[in-house]
């Protein structure tokens, strides 16, 4: 009986364990919003939070999950900034907007499409005033 639980035991210890991983990994922007007043948030995806923080920088963590082990991958593509968010700014309102890019090619690798799990923490001065989002509202 002994020998039987071992067994199980060395089959369960060397089963491959990659077989159903995912890659994840956290990336940040940051930059200074000199003359803004205003930050409008219109993100195609729901998965955001937003925080205030002391300060004067706006910082944007980005938490990513792939559908692969490939660690690598996921620094590249992120590393390259495929999930940065795009910022444009209205010099007449003062206003910031930041939105997500709108073309993001499907990554294949195998024949097999990789699939990818945003989400995003936006930490804003508590100076800076959040103007509501409309995109991700209107899901």
């Amino acid at each position: 009986m002994k020998t039987n639980l071992f067994f199980i035991l060395i089959l369960f210890v060397l089963s491959p364990k990659n077989s159903f991983a995912q890659a994840n990994m956290k990336f940040n922007q940051t930059f200074s919003p000199i003359h803004v007043t205003q930050v409008e948030v219109e993100l195609k995806n729901k998965n955001f939070v937003l925080k205030t923080i002391k300060g004067s920088r706006i910082v944007i963590e980005i938490l990513v999950e792939i559908s692969s082990p490939n660690t690598n991958l996921l620094e590249f593509i992120g590393k390259s900034g495929r999930y940065d968010l795009e910022k444009t700014f209205h010099t007449k309102t003062k206003t910031l907007t930041l939105t997500t890019k709108s073309q993001k090619d499907i990554i294949t690798i195998k024949g097999n499409d990789i699939s990818e799990q945003v989400s995003y923490v936006i930490y804003l001065p508590e100076t800076i005033q959040v103007v509501t989002d409309t995109v991700a509202a209107n899901f």
